[in-house]
């Protein structure tokens, strides 16, 4: 099984997780602190911007279910930000940058 590169840009760390992690499992592997609300997918204290360096978050990330979907369309956040706590790892490298809604 191939792992997946987590990197999160404002800590500057990075960990290799199993597909189908979230990302918010991956943030707390790599030590790296997360405010988080419900951890359900329904408040959106955790969106996060996240990106790849092909561009195309589908081939990293496996589709937003939903749930998360609704909360993202609620917050009006835009197609590269995901809730960190729904967020599951498909394959590659994914880079986490700020919260969706500050940075």
């Amino acid at each position: 099984m191939n792992l997946v590169e987590v990197h999160f840009e404002e800590a500057d760390k990075t960990v290799f997780v199993e597909p189908g992690t979230t990302i918010l499992a991956a943030a707390e592997m790599a030590g790296v602190e997360i405010m988080t609300g419900c951890t359900r997918g329904m408040c959106g204290t955790d969106a996060h911007r996240v990106s790849t360096e092909s561009g195309d978050l589908s081939s990293v990330l496996e589709p937003a279910e939903d749930h998360e979907q609704g909360t993202l369309d609620r917050m009006g956040v835009g197609s590269d930000c995901r809730l960190l706590c729904s967020a599951k790892v498909r394959a590659g490298k994914v880079s986490v940058a700020g919260d969706a809604l500050t940075d």
